[in-house]
């Protein structure tokens, strides 16, 4: 059951496009003879993460986890749903509005507000006298900040940007290798064996993400390996669920000290509420409101109930991250930065979405990836 045609990867690509699907489809066929080199697969990588043009690198990434979905895909099999790095593309386009510096109206108009707010009440509490004195220090005191929260805030915004795009680098650098070098050590079905599981295993670092250790994608992996192998849909569908949060715990984990610095504190609820709009597919969404149902259901019918433990413990554990187990209701971010708020948020999108074959859809135009591709950013809306 792992193993799919070309033209079955192909279509994944091509028929979920806004448009111009044939170039799509010839651009994935020419690097299909390419994925079970992982040398290939290096180079790719390295190309999208130099780093010397910031913009650039981003787009380039985005396609990067675009190509390694499709691989994974391939390896896990038809109908299997999203993988990690499916979720990925849709993380890095999100990214790259703010690599992009695309939220500075609004979070600069947050910032003067939040400056001369700021101003105007210490400047209340300090001065003496009567009411209206205190009123009219406030006022200046708050109007004379302008120039410089604004001037702050373009700096807090430089350096999000920075932190933001070393987070992207980081997630392609580590967790798309890996992916490179499972891909190019299953891709073909007769090479799924136990041993070559273990053999790939075994070079992953022992400890936990916080610490540069791999165990948890240790695990995704291996619930990758045993989904490409399991026929019965039910266990099949909560494996690659519980390979994609295993996979998503590390790089937040991983990722806690870039989130944490590209978001002045005084800002953080705002940011989340106002600013984290995102797509997935065609669906737009808010991590501060709760993941809505993608029908009658929340979630597909083989994830409406949990029966594997580790999955089990994971979301509903005494260490789980569903705040709300078994419903969308309660999955709303109210900080960002906080990895609790974004688990318990991300949980409930991964396994509702699950089987959504949206999420497979094409980043980008046609027009724009060729532009991408030969080093140029493209015009227009991205």
């Amino acid at each position: 059951m792992g193993d799919r045609g070309t033209d079955a990867v192909v279509n994944d690509a091509s028929s979920r496009s806004a448009d111009g699907d044939i170039q799509v489809e010839e651009w994935i066929a020419a690097r299909i003879p390419n994925w079970s080199d992982v040398g290939w697969w290096q180079a790719q990588i390295a190309a999208a993460t130099d780093g010397h043009d910031p913009i650039l690198s981003n787009l380039r990434i985005t396609l990067a986890h675009l190509q390694l979905s499709l691989a994974l895909h391939r390896i896990t099999g038809e109908g299997s749903g999203a993988n990690f790095h499916t979720w990925a593309v849709w993380g890095s386009k999100k990214a790259g509005q703010t690599i992009r510096e695309q939220d500075v109206p609004l979070l600069a108009r947050a910032g003067v507000g939040a400056g001369t707010v700021t101003a105007a009440s210490a400047a209340a509490v300090l001065s003496g006298g009567g009411w209206y004195r205190r009123v009219a220090a406030s006022a200046a005191a708050g109007a004379a900040s302008g120039a410089a929260v604004m001037w702050t805030t373009k700096r807090a915004l430089d350096r999000a940007a920075a932190d933001i795009f070393g987070g992207n680098v980081t997630v392609l650098a580590d967790i798309g290798a890996q992916t490179a070098r499972f891909v190019s050590t299953f891709l073909a079905p007769g090479e799924r064996t136990e041993e070559r599981l273990a053999g790939f295993l075994e070079a992953l670092r022992p400890g936990r993400a916080r610490d540069d250790g791999q165990d948890l994608l240790r695990g995704a992996y291996s619930h990758y390996f045993h989904a490409s192998r399991e026929r019965d849909r039910d266990r099949r569908d909560e494996l690659m669920l519980c390979a994609n949060l295993f996979a998503i715990l590390h790089e937040h984990q991983r990722l806690q000290p870039y989130i944490d610095a590209s978001v002045p504190r005084p800002l953080r609820r705002f940011v989340t509420e106002h600013l984290l709009s995102f797509t997935v597919g065609a669906e737009a969404m808010r991590v501060s409101r709760d993941v809505p149902s993608p029908g009658p259901s929340p979630f597909p019918d083989t994830l409406r109930t949990i029966q594997t433990p580790e999955l089990e413990s994971f979301l509903c554990g005494p260490e789980g991250w569903d705040r709300t187990p078994d419903t969308l209701s309660g999955s709303a971010a109210r900080d960002w930065t906080k990895l609790s708020d974004r688990m318990n948020y991300i949980v409930d999108l991964f396994r509702s979405r699950q089987a959504d074959e949206n999420l497979f859809s094409a980043p980008f135009t046609p027009e724009q990836r060729d532009l991408i591709l030969s080093g140029r950013v493209p015009p227009g809306p991205l």
